[in-house]
């Protein structure tokens, strides 16, 4: 059997944010959402500057969100994989870097397509969901 791509299993979409937004707003999109990071871009332009996620929030619990900008928190230099890629390449990059997700892009491009994250690769380890039978 040959290995899974990250196109497999990675969540399709993502949800974008401007430099400026404030971080209340990015806080009840992800809430709202039940989604775990946000990446950051500037006007039209698809291509990431930054990712804000729940790790970069929670380090102002207890201030003011609504004054602090999604570019005042965002992790910069977002990683990337190809969705062409194996999904071995994808945990080997995730424990290189010491992070939790990876912005899925076409081969050659920057264009975000979704998000592959350390509990969909756990979920693909996980194979076929039991069948239980009470008997």
């Amino acid at each position: 059997m040959s290995e899974r791509l990250v196109r497999d299993i990675y969540h399709r979409g993502v949800i974008f944010c401007r430099p400026d937004t404030p971080l209340q707003e990015v806080v009840q999109v992800m809430v709202d959402t039940d989604i775990h990071a946000i990446i950051v871009t500037e006007g039209d332009n698809p291509e990431p500057l930054g990712v804000v996620s729940h790790t970069d929030i929670i380090a102002h619990y207890g201030k003011e969100l609504a004054g602090i900008k999604a570019s005042e928190v965002m992790t910069p230099h977002v990683i990337t994989i190809p969705e062409n890629k194996p999904v071995s390449q994808a945990s080997s990059l995730m424990l290189e870097h010491n992070i939790r997700r990876l912005l899925v892009t076409e081969e050659g491009k920057n264009t975000p397509l979704g998000i592959i994250s350390t509990t969909d690769i756990i979920r693909e380890m996980r194979g076929t969901k039991w069948i239980w039978q009470i008997g």
